[in-house]
């Protein structure tokens, strides 16, 4: 039998319960999912930091390429004003000449002072250009051949030991180089089949694109900045909340139980409770007497 509670005190006693300990559990549980949507935002935002730092970097190093052009340009500009100027260096230098020529013919005929000078001009052209072409061929082709030779030599030797020759070693090289041409004729031609590139973008798209980019950019900063700020002080608050929580769980306990003590104590005191309780406890006892009756029973049959 069900014993009767008194409304008011039980809806008391579910007030506080409903409106104490769940509410500071879901304030906690809400904290957490802000934390956890704040911490989401930040890393949205770094991935597409991530994403458009690259390509600001590329379009950055294109335009510093154009620059570079730019001012090639303008160095070969200066090198023409200096080749100018060269070339009045040499109508000097045929000046010279002339006058050299024309002290010549004052000691010899016209004919043999120009031969002297052909002759002085020829022989000296020929020894130049002959000690030129020797400096260029031996520095030709413009690598370390022998630093190269040696480092293949020695990983050869540390690899297969005395089987390793300088033979062999010229004899891989050769065949790495002619492997090599014929690599680059087979992509030259494979390339040439290719469709024709996207045209590459001038210095002034490149610049608006950086720029807007770099707008970009900025606000994504910005937004991870904001959002970890937004985490940090949802974090804090949170922090508090539960502190706060738990130094008050005592007293909602405390304030629980007084309310059961209350109803429990108005129970009491209401007589239709008592009554109820009463009606409940005589069953109780009632049955009882009769169960140990009927086992009486039993035994003296026994």
């Amino acid at each position: 039998m069900t014993t009767p509670m008194d409304p008011i005190g039980q809806t008391r006693a579910q007030s506080v319960r409903a409106d104490e300990m769940p509410a500071a559990n879901r304030g906690i549980r809400a904290g957490i999912n802000n934390i956890k949507s704040s911490a989401t935002q930040v890393v949205d935002a770094g991935k597409v930091l991530t994403r458009l730092t690259p390509k600001q970097l590329k379009d950055e190093v294109a335009i510093a390429k154009i620059e570079v052009k730019e001012k090639g340009i303008a160095v070969g500009k200066g090198a023409a004003v200096a080749a100018v100027a060269v070339i009045f260096a040499l109508f000097m230098a045929i000046a010279l000449v002339i006058l050299a020529y024309v002290g010549l013919a004052a000691i010899m005929p016209n004919w043999a002072a120009a031969l002297v000078l052909v002759g002085l001009f020829l022989l000296l052209a020929a020894v130049l250009g002959f000690l030129g072409y020797k400096m260029i061929m031996k520095q030709l082709p413009f690598k370390p051949e022998s630093a190269i030779f040696g480092v293949l030599y020695d990983l050869g030797v540390l690899k297969e030991g005395s089987a390793m020759t300088s033979k062999r070693v010229k004899r891989e090289q050769a065949e790495k180089a002619e492997a090599k041409k014929a690599e680059s004729e087979e992509n030259k031609s494979e390339d040439s089949e290719k469709t024709p590139a996207a045209p590459a973008p001038n210095k002034e798209q490149l610049i608006q694109r950086t720029k807007q980019r770099r707008e970009h950019l900025k606000t994504l900063r910005d937004d991870i900045e904001n959002h970890a700020n937004d985490v940090q002080t949802r974090a804090k608050g949170l922090s508090q909340e539960a502190k706060y929580s738990a130094k008050n769980t005592p007293a909602t306990a405390a304030s629980t139980a007084a309310a059961n003590g209350r109803n429990l104590v108005n129970n009491a005191s209401d007589p239709e409770t008592l009554q109820a309780h009463w009606k409940s406890f005589a069953a109780l006892v009632a049955s009882l007497g009769a169960f140990f009756v009927f086992l009486g029973k039993l035994i003296r049959r026994k």
